[in-house]
């Protein structure tokens, strides 16, 4: 156990190493007005300040859109300046041709260029603009093709862009980089990691007024390695949805929970020697083994999506399925008043499947090491209650460390026995290697 563990904690170490190393700077060119040599460096667009930062080797510059004809990624990715209404905006070139489709990444609407002229296909008015921009007749006929009704996505206008520009016997070039912005990317792999737990139980207390009363315990520490599988999928080009499911078995000794339920002394020792036994029973350890599964959401807190590091933050909720879980109790019994407390041990199991829904929420960061390998490190807490849980079933397993013999014990009346409820809290920290699907 120690072995792995140790093992674990340094591919993390290396991992996080790995990650700390962002992208190399992106050999990117914008072109300005009025200067015939472009500027070279990594650029980020900032839309709502209307500006484009580049750094280069003079360092970090910062210009208008205004005065910006074209930027031409080192990825492939083409942006251009246009004027819509009385504004320059940089536009995304999906394809080029003698019909033109560009995207605004801010207002988030498509344009076709033709003749000079930019036309916008406004998202509620798609059906109607494209038979005016590229006619009756040739949207019919590619529906006729395809069998598509005009659409407001861009595989649909970059499809139809071609076919318009096919029938006019010109060529088109399509920005292959500039369309994967709009593709839902899906990548898993395994995942593995290490969990700190935190475990309490609400535990029936007897009865005030007639009605029962709950007393919370106080937590307890164990230690667990996740193991499982992680599914990323990339909606936008900041927010995405990752799942893991994975399984986690935690175990925890040598606690002494106290008042958690009573021992009979058994005939005759009830009347012989009662004193030697302390009837109130200590949970004294227990083991749970859950399957976990984890929905998030995440949001990439870096602006540029070309990095190959992106750390991101992430939150969502948490269903679990108890597997097992086996509570140890143990009667005191001291065979004379100079000597020390030993104790009897009984497990008890659980009676069904328990599940619990809770939240998960975190940390994380991904580096790209190819265009279809990714690592990925993150630290996450989680947490929730498994509610109304029974242990009604005593395991043949005991531990005897008294000199009385196991016949010399009586029957264990124990709080678990009744409904209570088990509070989980850990924080994790895992790593993982996905596959781009």
């Amino acid at each position: 156990m120690y072995f792995f563990v140790h093992i674990l904690r340094s591919a993390l170490c290396i991992t996080l190493l790995c990650i700390s190393f962002t992208s190399i700077a992106q050999r990117d060119s914008v072109f300005v007005k009025n200067q015939l040599a472009p500027l070279i460096g990594k650029t980020v667009l900032s839309y709502k300040k209307q500006q484009v930062s580049v750094s280069g080797v003079k360092g970090r510059q910062l210009i208008p859109f205004a005065n910006v004809m074209e930027i031409r990624n080192e990825n492939g990715k083409r942006f251009i300046n246009r004027t819509i209404g009385n504004r320059d905006a940089m536009l995304t070139l999906l394809v080029k041709g003698s019909n033109s489709l560009l995207f605004n990444d801010h207002t988030k609407i498509f344009y076709i260029e033709k003749n000079d002229s930019l036309l916008v296909i406004a998202p509620k008015h798609v059906q109607r603009a494209l038979p005016i921009i590229f006619g009756k007749e040739l949207v019919q006929a590619y529906y006729i093709k395809s069998n598509i009704r005009p659409l407001y996505s861009a595989r649909y206008l970059k499809n139809l862009t071609v076919y318009a520009n096919e029938a006019a016997n010109g060529e088109s070039f399509i920005f292959e980089e500039s369309m994967n912005q709009f593709k839902t990317t899906v990548r898993i792999g395994p995942y593995v990691g290490y969990g700190f737990n935190k475990t309490a139980f609400d535990i029936n207390a007897g009865t005030v007024k007639g009605r029962v009363a709950y007393r919370k315990t106080e937590f307890n520490s164990s230690s667990s390695i996740p193991l499982g599988l992680r599914i990323d999928l990339d909606l936008f080009k900041r927010v995405g949805i990752e799942l893991g499911a994975y399984f986690n078995k935690t175990k925890a000794e040598n606690i002494f929970l106290e008042n958690t339920g009573f021992h009979s002394i058994p005939f005759p020792q009830s009347i012989l020697i009662p004193k030697k036994y302390d009837t109130d029973l200590k949970t004294t350890g227990f083991l749970s083994s859950t399957m976990h599964f984890d929905l998030a959401m995440n949001v990439v807190l870096n602006r540029d999506e070309r990095n190959k590091f992106k750390p991101y933050a992430f939150a969502g909720p948490t269903i679990a399925i108890m597997l097992r879980n086996e509570i140890k109790q143990g009667i005191g019994y001291q065979e004379d008043p100079q000597s020390e407390m030993a104790y009897f041990h009984r497990w008890s199991k659980l009676d069904s499947k328990k599940y619990l829904v809770g939240l998960n929420a975190g940390l994380a960061a991904d580096y790209a090491i190819t265009k279809r390998i990714t690592l990925n490190a993150s630290a996450k807490f989680t947490g929730g209650i498994y509610p109304k849980i029974r242990n009604r079933t005593f395991l043949p397993k005991t531990q005897n460390d008294t000199s009385m013999p196991e016949s010399g014990f009586g029957m264990f009346d124990s709080s678990f026995w009744h409904s209570y409820d088990q509070y989980l809290r850990m924080v994790s920290v895992g790593t993982s290697a996905t596959y781009t699907l």
